[in-house]
C-alpha cells in the first residue's frame, strides 16, 4: 500500500509524525518527572510536617494538654493556602486511638484507628510495627484514596506516646498537575503549529529533487535527452547529487548513442544512394558517348542544312548536359592526384569570380600558403560545391566567406554565406541528392553539389557539418591530414 505512495508525501508525513512521536514522547516524560516530582515534594513536605508536628506535641502528651495539641495541629491546616492538598492533621494516643484531630467532629476523641478506613488503620499499624520508620502512602492520583503520612511520637527514651497521621486530598494535588500539564499542551501544541509545517516544507525539500528525477527517467526514450537533462540538476555530494548526476551523464550517453545512429542511418542512405547512382552512371556513360560522337561525326563529316545543323548542336549541348550531371556522381582519388597547394586555392578562386561578379557578391577569402596532403582533385571539387552552394543562397549584393586552415592533423574549411537561413527541420536532408527544400527557395540546381561533397568528404575519413541562424548560414568540413604517399607529381 505504502509503496504506491509518492515520496512527496511519505517524506513529509514521516517528518511529521517523528516530530508528531516526539512531542508526545517529550510530553510523556514530562508528565512522568512531573508526577515524581509531585510525589517527592508531597512526601517531602510530609516527613517536615510529622516530625516538626512530633516534636511540638510530644511534651502536651506527656502532660495530657489535649488544647494545645490541638492548637498545634490547627496552625498548618489554618495556614495554608488554597491550592495546598493538605487535608487532615490527626494524633493518636500509644493505644492507636485519636487524641486530638484538626476536624474533631469527623475524627473524634477516642475513635479507634481501625474504625477511621483502611489508609489511616494501615498507617497506625505500621508505624506501629517500625516506630522509628516514616509511613508514607501515595496512591493513584486517578483514585479517590487519600495521600497518609504518619511518623511515631517517642519520648527522649524511644518509647512511642502516640502518632501523628496526615492526609491530603489527591483533588487538589490532581488539580495542580492537571494545571500543569494543561499549560505543557498549549506549549505543545504552539510548538507543533511551528514545526509541522516546517516539517512539511523540509520533507517536501528533501523529496522533490528526487519526484523530479522519478519523473524525468519515466520519460527516457520518450523525449530529448537534452530537454529531460535540464530539468535535473546535479548539486551536493549526497544520494541524491550522486543519483542525478549519474542520470545525467546516462542522458549524454543516451545523446551520444542517438546521434551516431541517426548519423548512421544517413551514411547508410547516402552510401547506398551512391552505389545506386554509380552503377546507373556506368549504364549510361557507355550510350551517352557513343551518341555525342555520332552527333560529332555528322557534323564534321555529313553535309546537314542549317536546321538539321542548330537541332544538332542542341542535341549536343543536351547531351554534354546529361554527361556534365551524371558525371558529378563519380569521384575516386586517383592514385596521381596531387597534394593541395596554394595555386589550387587560386584556381577556385578565379572560378568563382563570374558568378560572383553576375550577383554582386562580396568575398572574404583566406587559404593556407602551405601543401596540404590531400587530394587536390577532391578538395578542389569539394570547396567548389559548397562555394557555388553559398553563392546561389546568398541575397544579390550579400557576401560569400571561404577560410581554410590547417594543423598537423587536419584540414577545416569553412564557407559562410548571407542571406535567408535554412529551416531546422530541413538541415538534415541536405546532404540527400535532389533535397526537397530548393523548389521551395527556388534554387535552380540539380541537388547534387552537397551530396558529393558529403561523400567526399566520407571518402576523405572527414566530416561535414552544417549550422544556420537567420542572415547566416556556415557549412564546415574537416578533413584529416594523412601520409599522402601516392600524392605526388
Amino acid at each position: 500500500m505504502l509503496e504506491n505512495v509518492s515520496y512527496r508525501y511519505k517524506i513529509p508525513a514521516a517528518l511529521t509524525l517523528a516530530i508528531v512521536l516526539t512531542e508526545v514522547a517529550v510530553t510523556a516524560v514530562l508528565i512522568s518527572f512531573m508526577l515524581s516530582d509531585a510525589r517527592r515534594n508531597v512526601e517531602s513536605g510530609a516527613r517536615n510536617l510529622a516530625n516538626v508536628t512530633a516534636l511540638s506535641v510530644r511534651d502536651s502528651i506527656v502532660r495530657d494538654d489535649l488544647f494545645h495539641v490541638f492548637e498545634v495541629l490547627r496552625a498548618p491546616v489554618a495556614a495554608k493556602e488554597p491550592a495546598n492538598p493538605l487535608k487532615e492533621l490527626i494524633v493518636f494516643d500509644a493505644n492507636g486511638r485519636v487524641y486530638a484531630a484538626t476536624d474533631p467532629r469527623y475524627y473524634a476523641t477516642l475513635t479507634e484507628a481501625t474504625r477511621l478506613g483502611y489508609a489511616i488503620s494501615h498507617a497506625i499499624s505500621s508505624v506501629k510495627a517500625q516506630p522509628r520508620n516514616f509511613y508514607f502512602s501515595f496512591p493513584s492520583l486517578l483514585g479517590a484514596d487519600d495521600i497518609v503520612a504518619a511518623q511515631a511520637v517517642t519520648a527522649e527514651d524511644g518509647s512511642p506516646l502516640g502518632y501523628v497521621t496526615i492526609t491530603y486530598d489527591p483533588q487538589k494535588l490532581r488539580d495542580s498537575v492537571n494545571t500543569l500539564v494543561e499549560r505543557m499542551v498549549l506549549i505543545n501544541l504552539a510548538s507543533l503549529l511551528i514545526l509541522l509545517p516546517i516539517g512539511w516544507w523540509w520533507g517536501n525539500r528533501m523529496a522533490n529533487p528526487l519526484h523530479t528525477l522519478s519523473n524525468a527517467m519515466a520519460r527516457v526514450h520518450k523525449e530529448d535527452p537534452e530537454a529531460l537533462k535540464q530539468e535535473v540538476s546535479a548539486k551536493g555530494s549526497d544520494e541524491i547529487g550522486r543519483l542525478s548526476t549519474s542520470f545525467r551523464e546516462m542522458l549524454d550517453d543516451l545523446a551520444e548513442k542517438q546521434q551516431l545512429e541517426r548519423d548512421m542511418v544517413v551514411s547508410e542512405r547516402l552510401a547506398a544512394v551512391g552505389r545506386v547512382a554509380a552503377g546507373i552512371v556506368h549504364e549510361i556513360n557507355n550510350p551517352l558517348g557513343g551518341m555525342i560522337n555520332a552527333v560529332d561525326t555528322l557534323v564534321t563529316h555529313g553535309n546537314p542544312d542549317g536546321l538539321t545543323t542548330r537541332t544538332l548542336a542542341l542535341l549536343k549541348r543536351g547531351l554534354a548536359q546529361i554527361r556534365a550531371t551524371v558525371g558529378a556522381l563519380l569521384f575516386e582519388a586517383r592514385l596521381d592526384s596531387p597534394a593541395m597547394r596554394p595555386a589550387d586555392w587560386d584556381d577556385l578562386n578565379i572560378l568563382i569570380q563570374p558568378q560572383l561578379a553576375t550577383r554582386q557578391i562580396a568575398l572574404e577569402w583566406s587559404m593556407p600558403t602551405d601543401e596540404v596532403p590531400i587530394p587536390s582533385h577532391l578538395v578542389r571539387q569539394l570547396v567548389l560545391n559548397l562555394l557555388l552552394n553559398a553563392i546561389k543562397a546568398a541575397e544579390s549584393g550579400g557576401s560569400v566567406g571561404c577560410r581554410a586552415t590547417m594543423n598537423a592533423s587536419e584540414l577545416r574549411v569553412t564557407v559562410v554565406n548571407s542571406g535567408e537561413h535554412i529551416p531546422a527541420d530541413l538541415v538534415g536532408q541536405l546532404f540527400e541528392p535532389y533535397w526537397p527544400s530548393q523548389k521551395t527557395l527556388g534554387l535552380r540546381s540539380y541537388g547534387l553539389g552537397l551530396w558529393v561533397s558529403y561523400q567526399i568528404a566520407t571518402q576523405l575519413g572527414g566530416t561535414i557539418s552544417v549550422s544556420s541562424v537567420p542572415g547566416e548560414t556556415t557549412f564546415e568540413a574537416v578533413l584529416p591530414i594523412k601520409s599522402m604517399e601516392t600524392c605526388h607529381e
